[in-house]
């Protein structure tokens, strides 16, 4: 394992593409492909999945072949219980000391009207050194860490690693809180007037640098949640959704709850589109981005996980009493109720989407269920683990 940031060479290969600059490497690509292979990889013949999981209690990190069920890689962490996906490709895991940036080695490139998909062998990058890692922000092609301990904000280039150069880290500091640092249009946008007890409830702008520009004119009050977008992102507050937009010199918008006293505390996003889910203690509720309408998805007891589909035309529940629900984004209308969940415990379950299907863990049963959700909730296979999966991931869809 290599300290502080010492990362690979990551990214895609040759000219340019919707996620940026690349360049050119020396991998496999297919005969007549219009992209070039980065170092060590091999172009496929169409997107191969993987699934990965954080072991709850020992740190260990394991990648899975969906296609062939095997396990790729396994790494054994100090500690990185929670995972957070980069890009569709890297996985950052978190725990009370270090962030461990991990290549699980399968990805996908939109190119116009076709898209190139790709293997190498997984890879454990790099780490990053910090009291309490938690919230783990991409955008920008880049992905910022804050350590809520020391208020330090490192922040890792991914277009330097696109590009084949060194692995560049840039480092600020805020206040010690549990807090954000958002990469946004050049800039970031950082949390403050948190507290080791509170959460924070103002926004301030740094340039790329991480200096100071000024404060944002707003209040958030128990700031907790967000969702990243090409040049606005959301962030949860008590009493609404913030929407802070770089397009508009960074202006800001709050968007109210639909029911008063019901608030989000954290998204989730589909790839594309605007909308966001967030679970309730009745339901699931959704959002669009863009208008800033909302969508209820109502049920009878507590949504412990949400989703959202690649599309953008379906949200995911798992319910507390153990069933993965499906509904309508646009209506609220639920379409499928199918049980996934054997047990409980104190680690909640996980919603992950790969392509068109759904992926549901079972800390307490230490399994991982695939479920079509295009085909009626159709539970497809169930993976058996020898340890609790806290968080799970999916690359390459």
């Amino acid at each position: 394992m290599v300290g502080v940031i010492a990362l690979v060479v990551a990214g895609c290969s040759s000219a340019e593409t919707a996620d940026g600059p690349v360049v050119e490497g020396s991998g496999t690509a297919r005969p007549g492909s219009d992209l070039a292979a980065e170092d060590g990889s091999t172009e496929v013949e169409g997107p191969e999945p993987r699934l990965v999981v954080a072991d709850a209690d020992s740190g260990r990190i394991e990648v899975l072949d969906l296609a062939t069920e095997g396990t790729l890689a396994s790494f054994e962490f100090d500690e990185a219980s929670r995972i957070t996906t980069i890009n569709g490709r890297y996985v950052i895991a978190t725990g009370a000391h270090q962030a461990h940036v991990v290549d699980p080695g399968s990805w996908t490139i939109d190119h116009g009207d076709h898209s190139h998909s790709y293997v190498k062998d997984p890879v454990a990058i790099g780490t990053l050194d910090g009291d309490e890692p938690a919230h783990v922000i991409a955008g920008d092609r880049k992905v910022a860490v804050f350590f809520d301990g020391t208020g330090t904000v490192d922040v890792v280039d991914f277009d330097s690693l696109s590009k084949g150069e060194s692995a560049i880290a840039t480092t600020f500091d805020a206040d010690p809180h549990h807090g954000i640092a958002v990469p946004l249009s050049d800039h970031f946008v950082v949390s403050t007037g948190g507290t080791e007890e509170g959460l924070p409830d103002g926004l301030e702008l740094r340039d790329g640098a991480g200096e100071l520009v000024r404060a944002l004119d707003v209040q958030c009050p128990e700031m907790h949640g967000e969702a990243v977008f090409s040049n606005y992102f959301l962030v949860a507050c008590r009493d609404g959704v913030l929407k802070v937009d770089a397009a508009q010199n960074f202006s800001t918008t709050i968007w109210p709850y639909p029911t008063p006293g019901k608030r989000a505390w954290a998204f989730e996003q589909a790839p594309k589109g605007a909308l966001v889910a967030s679970s309730t203690e009745r339901g699931v509720l959704v959002l669009d981005s863009r208008s800033g309408e909302w969508v209820r998805a109502n049920t009878a007891d507590e949504s412990l996980a949400s989703g959202v589909s690649r599309d953008g035309k379906t949200v995911f529940s798992v319910q507390a009493d153990g069933t993965f629900r499906t509904f309508d984004a646009a209506t609220g209308a639920e379409l499928s109720s199918t049980p996934v969940l054997d047990g409980r415990n104190d680690v909640v379950p996980a919603i992950v989407v790969g392509g068109t299907r759904a992926y549901v863990s079972d800390p307490a049963a230490k399994t991982v269920t695939e479920i079509d959700y295009r085909d009626g909730g159709r539970v497809a296979r169930t993976f058996d683990f020898d340890f609790s999966p806290a968080s799970i991931a999916v690359v390459g869809a």
